[in-house]
């Protein structure tokens, strides 16, 4: 079965910060506030998920409230409407 964007990217996320329990965080964490992700990981998470994804992200069309929700960014990087 192949990983949903979504568990792909909770698996991103769990590397960046370099700890496993992230990988099973609520779907509707704050990357900035909950997480605390810093500009330096924001940018590590986004080439990451770009990897583990294997299509790359339109940087143009990313908007910074979509690191607001795991759900949110996931949709966005699947190409649904936000």
């Amino acid at each position: 079965r192949r990983m949903s964007t979504l568990d792909l990217a909770k698996q991103a996320l769990a590397k960046i910060k370099r700890n496993p329990a992230l990988a099973h965080v609520a779907d509707d964490i704050d990357l900035i506030d909950d997480i605390g992700l810093d500009s330096l990981e924001t940018l590590q998470f986004l080439l990451e998920l770009e990897d583990v994804l294997g299509a790359r992200i339109d940087y143009d069309r990313l908007e910074f409230q979509m690191l607001r929700s795991l759900r949110t960014l996931a949709s966005f990087l699947d190409g649904a409407p936000c």
